[in-house]
């Protein structure tokens, strides 16, 4: 290892700190990278004093004063697993893309999970490229009892099912059920005219009370997906602007892919829930989440406001610019929602029938909103139909008759599976375990820089260039692009760094 030439100034500073110095203390990150830098400051700056490697999985007062009671030596086997990492990137990085600019053009790159991320985006092109639109139509209608509306969908007829969108393969666009009937314009027109004779009656009224958990506090991963999502900001938007309300004081530790939150987190959103909500939106005991990340290092605690009481949005409306304020407000929310109490739902499905035919009409009733008061988390694409809406519904009692006030036909065609948005890609590549919150960024970054992908009203389009060095890849380097062999090399390297 050299040191950089740039660096020469601070390494200086340092070595003369040091002998000043009766012991030199090493709080760097707890994970395989923040290891790696202890072991880096003591091969560079050849300490006389002794060393003692602290390690805390919070900024919080009491987890710093504790780690000077638990202190340890550098871990060696943390250090070797980043090693690892870093030759492997290297190999594959350097070596791979000189490749490509041979075989391929020039100034392009591959990298360990640069590569698979923009092969699954050219692998979701492909299948919507094989995908045959098929056409089908519905019917609706508005049925009134005393005074009330109530819509509803077809969903059978002379005892066959009629077919909506969740019925076709997403892949092909074909029917993927059987004994089911596709309605064309010729048989829903004349059904519409039928049904406005018929005699409707209220049938079966099924009732189910359904319970929806909170979701867990913001991860680097999270938080990006949803900043896209709901702020229409790109990735790396959303982490230059953690960045700066964590420089500033405002939120914790932005790059994690730790669910947990300190005690004084904890308490923190207790308090601005009872004070803000009452009582009854605040369980019994804290909630603790399980993290559902691939190989997490937690080597911090979830991203939340910073300190033991959390400034409300309100009173930084004036200290900070619009996005800033706007993703401020979105971890503020998401920290209390996710030690709310869940939400209380009563799902209805009514079935209205003339007795050859069935509609089907769909509600919901809040009973009690618990932390969706305070946070909805937003759907990766809002652009497709949808097949389940629900409103609310009247009072309604089995045998009620029914007016059917109208009936209307609409086309629809299927749609394939939509297109790749830096949300849904990153979602992607944390859950088949490739890649790490901070590397996500960086990643969305490169893959458009260098043109394998453009963005399109935040759809990710792979080029030519990405289906290029995506063939070439798998012609030649198909582990690169080996989304199973990716994600376990994710596991040797833990491996090694619990050897």
């Amino acid at each position: 290892y050299v040191p950089s030439d740039d660096k020469s100034k601070v390494i200086s500073q340092l070595k003369k700190m040091i002998k000043k110095a009766s012991t030199l203390y090493l709080a760097t990150d707890p994970d395989r990278e923040g290891e790696a830098i202890a072991w880096h400051l003591t091969e560079i700056l050849k300490p006389s004093i002794p060393v003692k490697r602290m390690v805390f999985h919070e900024i919080t007062k009491k987890a710093i004063q504790e780690s000077f009671d638990h202190t340890r030596d550098i871990d060696q086997s943390l250090v070797g697993a980043q090693e690892a990492r870093r030759i492997l990137d290297r190999l594959w990085g350097y070596q791979v893309s000189q490749k490509l600019w041979y075989n391929v053009k020039g100034g392009l790159s591959a990298g360990r999970v640069q590569s698979p991320a923009v092969k699954i985006v050219v692998d979701r092109e492909k299948e919507r490229a094989q995908f045959t639109e098929s056409e089908y139509w519905s019917i609706s209608a508005d049925f009134q009892s005393n005074g009330d509306i109530i819509n509803a969908i077809l969903t059978e007829t002379d005892s066959k099912k009629i077919a909506i969108g969740k019925d076709f393969d997403k892949e092909t666009g074909s029917i993927s059920k059987p004994n089911i009937l596709i309605l064309d314009k010729n048989q829903a027109d004349k059904l519409t005219k039928k049904f406005i004779k018929s005699s409707w009656q209220v049938g079966n009224i099924k009732q189910k009370p359904v319970t929806q958990n909170p979701y867990a506090p913001f991860i680097t991963s999270t938080l990006q997906q949803e900043g896209i999502r709901k702020l229409r900001m790109s990735s790396q938007q959303v982490m230059r602007t953690a960045q700066h309300l964590y420089e500033e004081g405002y939120i914790t530790y932005m790059r994690t892919d730790s669910v947990n939150l300190s005690n004084e987190a904890i308490k923190a959103s207790r308090n601005a829930i009872d004070s803000r909500y009452g009582t009854e939106y605040l369980p019994e005991k804290p909630i603790t989440y399980k993290n559902k990340v691939k190989n997490a290092q937690e080597a911090h605690e979830a991203i939340r406001p910073a300190g033991s009481s959390f400034k409300t949005p309100n009173e930084l409306k004036t200290k900070l610019d619009d996005q800033q304020w706007k993703l401020y407000d979105l971890i503020w929310k998401r920290t209390l929602a996710s030690q709310m109490k869940s939400a209380k739902l009563e799902m209805t499905k009514v079935d209205i029938t003339d007795g050859a035919s069935h509609f089907e009409a769909k509600g919901k009733v809040i009973q009690f909103p618990g932390f969706l008061k305070v946070y909805v988390e937003d759907i990766d694409d809002p652009t497709q139909d949808r097949d389940d809406q629900e409103s609310v519904l009247p009072p309604l009692t089995e045998g009620m008759d029914l007016s059917g006030n109208s009936f209307v036909s609409k086309q629809h065609f299927t749609k394939p599976s939509p297109r790749y948005t830096e949300a849904s890609l990153i979602k992607e590549l944390e859950s088949l375990g490739i890649g790490r919150p901070s590397t996500y960024a960086s990643i969305m970054g490169n893959i458009q820089k260098r043109g394998y992908v453009r963005k399109v009203k935040g759809a990710l389009i792979p080029t030519f260039t990405a289906y290029a060095v995506v063939q070439f890849l798998e012609q030649y380097f198909t582990d690169m692009v080996n989304l199973q062999f990716t994600a376990s090399l994710e596991d040797t390297l833990d491996a090694i760094s619990r050897s």
